[in-house]
């Protein structure tokens, strides 16, 4: 296939693999330099796609995407319809299709079918997709060029965006994917088509919109639908979903553990410090903390391997892991923050509760906890079940933070912890009682979901400790 470097196709060409109508008013046919969704991050010769969101409509956008310099848009025959006059249109070309997103996603997926020698490798799970994703990458990058999601970028407007950074000089691809409603993950598997796919586990996480965590694991075997006899399933073998997933995989199947994948000895834990693997004669030095970061490891050794990884470029890979932002992050000064603020659910909740519990620690310990989000239903018994755990754990001081919380807290009150638990709804507040109450030698656990923006109180932390843009 030759493509000049720099540029997708003609716009007559994205309208075919879209399925659409090819519209040009100045009667050109443009190559397309870039793609986006967002009017406000479209460049010169750039093809907007006008989807149409829960909070706003992208048709809104198509005269300001014209003005920042676009050589076209894709837009719905509905509304081309109603604005087929649209003075806007005469300052580019339209992709005209029934559907903005199914469009956009046929165009991605004939991307991923330009490049027939890429290995495709996709990950899902309710917690730990990401920083597997990104073990996964660093590994396969040590064999061969590689490219992976950035950032979160793993929804359905997020995947087809980043698989179209796939290039010829590509040998592995390896993409996140992430859901949240019935059908998600079947219109994903549509634009990658997996090779290889790796589940982390079956939680919690997205169970109210998804209504059931039999839900949540069928929506995940999806990832599978695609497969042939060919292509391999990893399953994590201390799940409880585990057979479901592994019956709902056409095609070969692979179990991951640390007592299961063939070359893992033995894993110390170091604290604050990470891992020690032994994996095949080698010791492996681990960043990432907690349990569940080894058995993001774990897999990520056991797709590797699959793959033909050589045990040294496995190690190469892992050892070049940095926390990502967020995500059981240590940040190390005066106190000691665990920075785990991306995102929370009762599982998640409940492993880095552990990985506090194992740790040796002289000095106090706070834990600021924030609402859990999109937990419909099991809202008030989740956050009820983190404060029976949390009080547990037995901290010197438990900060609530957020209106669903609030259950958490009654669930405290009727335990026998003794210590300080406050309920705050403000997040000033928050900041200013957690600020006064530090003291040198503190570990302060910042965690809750995304949309809570614990993220603000570690930065206000570190600017205590002078370290901030650890």
């Amino acid at each position: 296939m030759n493509r000049e470097a720099g540029k997708f196709f003609p716009v007559s060409d994205a309208s075919v693999r879209a399925g659409g109508t090819f519209v040009s008013y100045k009667n050109s046919d443009p190559d397309i330099v870039s793609i986006s969704i967002d009017s406000r991050t479209v460049s010169s010769g750039g093809l907007f796609i006008a989807l149409n969101g829960e909070i706003t409509d992208g048709h809104k956008y198509i005269s300001s995407a014209f003005e920042s310099g676009a050589s076209a848009a894709m837009i719905s025959s509905k509304y081309y319809a109603k604005h087929y006059n649209n003075v806007s249109f005469f300052n580019g070309c339209l992709i005209v299709v029934e559907d903005t997103l199914s469009g956009f996603h046929k165009l991605a997926a004939s991307w991923v079918a330009d490049f027939g020698k890429l290995t495709r490798v996709a990950v899902t799970g309710s917690n730990g997709k990401s920083t597997t994703k990104e073990m996964i990458g660093s590994i396969l990058a040590e064999d061969g060029s590689t490219v992976i999601n950035k950032g979160n970028l793993n929804s359905e407007t997020g995947l087809p965006l980043s698989v179209m950074g796939i290039k010829k000089e590509h040998k592995y691809g390896v993409f996140e994917m992430g859901i949240n409603h019935p059908g998600e993950m079947k219109a994903l598997v549509s634009v990658f088509s997996p090779q290889f796919a790796l589940v982390t586990n079956i939680g919690t996480a997205h169970i109210g919109p998804m209504g059931s965590q039999e839900a949540i694991a069928a929506e995940k075997s999806e990832i599978f639908s695609l497969f042939d006899k060919d292509n391999t399933g990893f399953i994590p073998d201390n799940d409880s979903w585990a057979d479901y997933m592994e019956t709902h995989c056409p095609g070969k199947t692979i179990r991951y553990g640390l007592n299961s994948t063939e070359g893992v000895e033995k894993a110390f834990n170091l604290g604050l410090k990470g891992w020690n693997i032994q994996y095949k004669n080698l010791e492996i030095n681990l960043k990432l903390v907690g349990q569940h970061n080894l058995n993001n490891a774990i897999a990520s050794i056991s797709l590797s391997s699959a793959l033909g990884i050589i045990p040294d470029k496995i190690k190469k890979g892992l050892e070049k892991i940095e926390p990502l932002k967020g995500r059981s992050q240590i940040i190390e000064g005066l106190y000691t923050i665990i920075e785990d603020s991306y995102n929370a659910n009762a599982d998640s909740m409940k492993e880095i509760f552990q990985f506090i519990s194992d740790l040796e620690w002289d000095g106090r310990v706070a834990l600021v906890l924030g609402s859990m989000k999109e937990l419909g239903d099991e809202s008030v018994q989740m956050h009820r079940l983190v404060g029976t755990m949390a009080a547990e754990l037995n901290p010197d001081v438990i900060f609530l933070f957020g209106l669903e919380m609030r259950d958490a807290y009654f669930a405290i009150q009727e335990s026998d912890y003794s210590g300080q638990v406050v309920h705050i709804l403000d997040y000033q507040k928050l900041e200013n009682l957690v600020l006064d109450s530090l003291i040198e030698g503190d570990l302060v656990l910042l965690k809750g979901s995304r949309t809570m923006e614990l993220n603000r109180l570690a930065d206000e932390i570190s600017k205590l400790m002078g370290v901030l843009g650890v």
